[in-house]
């Protein structure tokens, strides 16, 4: 899989030294990164308060907290471009779900060639460290990487639907990096959709499963689509050992559009007749947190993002950021808000790098050690490059139509 990378990572390497910077073969650090769509603070504290999240209470003794400032426009297509290549959409180059198909004039999905800018896994993979991502944001068709990569597409072969945000099909082109992974991706898959029924009925009362309503439909497909990414996530990780590890977890996002409102009546309907549907879904990713953490060294940095809040079925500026390792203030809550374009150039920050000098945002320098920041100065290069070979239009799919339809059923288009 290096052998695509080789000659960058030389010329990189070259860079770094002749800059006095420290190279990645002098920091032995790794980087766990869980990405959750829409983790809000105003929703954690009481459960945090209540012990129902014991796994995300540890992380935070264990590290730095912050709220996370939506600087952004055009919703999580938008939000997790800019996460990944610290660069608002103007100069990242996705500016929203969908974009216009200039040969057909209809509305189809970005695709990930169409992003200009480098994400944090190709700056990093360029340098020789082995990435592995799972299921971000606007990853299909699966990008050539230093390592593997699951794309965001994710299904189940032989049925008429999509899981949502994710989309996954098994034995499908572009679904995954390198290609000999896929077997295994596609025995996650279908193992996943036979046994995922049982743990839904944790989240969701199990009589209300039983309905055949879109509600119900969308619920299982978003669930599913998470169970498959955590079991791709967990069992690569395992496997490969990557450097550079992210997970893209988007259900609990689908449920708070879902299943919350703002009237107070109609939200007592929905908890009545399906359960405490939201906090059983913030209690599950608290399980799944715990699967991760297993699996941090001591050199882990650890790292929690959301790229906004959700109450009541509408985003808010609640978004949440926990970062724990070494070097990181233990138990800090850092009373300014981190931007999405300050999350790369915080993670090049804290695995060694110098950070681009032409990205949107700045080091989020409040979680580390005022120690490590008076010997580890910020350093600053011009760039990292853009993209090659990038495209101006999508590849087109069989399945933008339903990933279109989806996107309309949920609010996000109209």
């Amino acid at each position: 899989m290096k052998k695509h990378i080789f000659p960058v990572a030389m010329i990189l390497a070259v860079v770094l030294a002749g800059m006095g910077c420290r190279s990645n073969t002098d920091n032995k650090r790794d980087l766990i990164f869980v990405g959750i769509d829409a983790l809000d603070w105003e929703l954690m504290t009481p459960l945090l308060e209540q012990n129902l999240l014991p796994q995300f209470q540890r992380l935070i003794r264990m590290g730095a907290s912050a709220k996370v400032n939506t600087n952004a426009e055009g919703g999580s297509a938008v939000y997790w471009t800019s996460i990944a290549t610290g660069r608002h959409a103007d100069k990242h180059g996705i500016h929203g779900f969908v974009t216009t198909d200039p040969s057909s004039g209809q509305l189809v999905p970005y695709t990930s060639d169409m992003r200009k800018s480098k994400a944090f896994w190709n700056i990093l993979g360029d340098a020789g460290l082995a990435v592995g991502i799972v299921g971000w944001y606007i990853s299909w068709p699966a990008e050539p990487v230093n390592g593997f990569m699951v794309s965001s597409y994710l299904g189940m072969k032989g049925e008429d639907q999509l899981t949502w945000k994710g989309t996954i099909y098994a034995e499908s082109p572009g679904m995954v990096y390198p290609e000999s992974l896929q077997a295994d991706v596609d025995q996650i898959i279908r193992a996943a959709g036979k046994n995922f029924s049982d743990n839904l009925g944790l989240i969701v009362k199990s009589r209300a499963l039983e309905e055949d309503t879109e509600l119900i439909l969308s619920t299982k497909e978003s669930f599913l689509s998470d169970e498959i990414y955590i079991e791709a996530g967990l069992r690569l990780l395992q496997k490969e050992r990557p450097r550079i590890f992210a997970v893209y977890l988007s259900g609990l996002d689908v449920i708070g559009h879902r299943y919350t409102h703002a009237a107070s009546g109609v939200q007592l309907n929905y908890d009545r007749k399906y359960g405490m549907v939201q906090q059983n879904y913030y209690r599950y990713m608290d399980r799944v947190l715990g699967l991760f953490m297993k699996e941090m060294r001591p050199n882990s940095l650890f790292v929690v993002v959301s790229d906004h809040g959700l109450r009541e079925g509408e985003h808010t500026n609640d978004g949440v950021f926990i970062c724990a390792g070494p070097d990181i203030r233990q138990g800090h809550r850092v009373s300014e808000a981190v931007n999405l374009t300050d999350v790369c150039p915080t993670l090049l920050y804290l695995l060694g790098f110098p950070v681009s000098a032409d990205m949107d945002g700045r080091v989020f320098s409040g979680v580390a050690e005022p120690s490590y920041l008076q010997k580890n100065p910020i350093r600053f290069i011009p760039g990292y490059g853009q993209r090659e070979n990038t495209a101006a239009a999508p590849q087109k799919s069989q399945f933008d139509e339903k990933i279109v339809e989806r996107l309309k059923s949920l609010g996000y288009l109209k």
